[in-house]
């Protein structure tokens, strides 16, 4: 679901609604698809990026006047003082062995200070922990299979009503929505008969002559349109039996159209011009015996 504009007042809608809250104004739900993918389109494409470990500016050191140092004369170089040798005795042999010699001693260990073992939860508390863990996946499981359910009912919702669908905008928006169903090659193959259909029977309004109505449906059977093309038959034979008012031209109707959509106002029609034939037809024998019998008087 996304937010899109209203065709007539512009202000935002749900792309789920039907109708317009501020102006009434009707929303088709194919138009509202595509509005909502535009959205959905434009936020993708807008970058957004952060900024990590960004240095603060340096602050901007501010030039303090430096005094002019006064100069020094140079003093008189002092000559380097040598110290004074003094004279080194010389160790005697005597004096080498007569001190001793000196052991090393063992450096003794620094104590380590004793480390804090961490401590363990005890065996009711990993009771708990468990079942708080099997509880949390068993919520999140079944949450996952409530909505995977869900997903599936409105997909074959979908898929129905696409049954008796002649429109090639509503296969379209079964195969954006759901590109991974089960059903999705069979509607693609659909849509391509569909379409197909379409533009034949764009063609074919063009002309709207009976033969052309009746190869349609003939060759086309299962389509939508068939349908379409036989009512239009349908009401261009009963125009024409309307037309010349003949007994023969209705009874024909009647014959071809037993389910007709016009059927009941051909039986009326028919009753009448039954009933005006036999009233021509007595008429006319009435007529035929009066002249027969003045023709049998014998004249004066």
């Amino acid at each position: 679901m996304a937010m899109i504009k209203c065709p007539e007042c512009r202000h935002h809608i749900s792309s789920m609604a039907r109708t317009c809250p501020e102006c009434g104004a009707s929303i088709d739900p194919v138009w509202a698809a595509r509005e909502a993918e535009k959205e959905l389109k434009k936020l993708e494409e807008v970058p957004f990026t952060v900024e990590v470990g960004a240095e603060p500016e340096a602050p901007v050191d501010v030039e303090t006047p430096v005094e002019e140092e006064t100069p020094v004369e140079p003093e008189a170089p002092v000559a380097p003082e040598t110290p004074a040798e003094t004279p080194v005795e010389e160790e005697t042999p005597q004096a080498k062995e007569e001190e001793p010699a000196v052991e090393p001693q063992p450096e003794k260990p620094t104590p380590v200070p004793p480390t804090e073992t961490a401590k363990t939860p005890s065996k009711g508390n990993r009771k708990w922990i468990v079942v708080l863990v099997v509880l949390l996946g068993l919520l999140i499981g079944g949450l996952y299979f409530y909505d995977y359910r869900a997903e599936q009912a409105r997909e074959q919702h979908a898929y129905e009503m696409l049954k008796d669908c002649s429109n090639p905008d509503f296969y379209e928006d079964f195969i954006i929505r759901y590109p991974k169903s089960e059903h999705t090659p069979e509607v693609r193959e659909r849509l391509k008969v569909v379409a197909a259909q379409q533009i034949e029977w764009q063609n074919l309004i063009a002309s709207g002559t009976r033969t052309d109505l009746q190869r349609f449906a003939s060759m086309h059977p299962t389509s939508p349109y068939a349908k379409v093309a036989l009512s239009r038959i349908d009401s261009l034979d009963w125009t024409e039996a309307k037309a010349t008012r003949s007994l023969e031209a209705v009874t024909r109707y009647m014959t071809m159209h037993p389910d007709g959509y016009f059927i009941d106002q051909a039986e009326t029609m028919r009753q009448t011009l039954e009933r005006q034939r036999e009233e021509a037809e007595a008429a006319l024998r009435d007529s035929l015996a009066r002249t027969d019998s003045v023709a049998a008087t014998p004249a004066n």
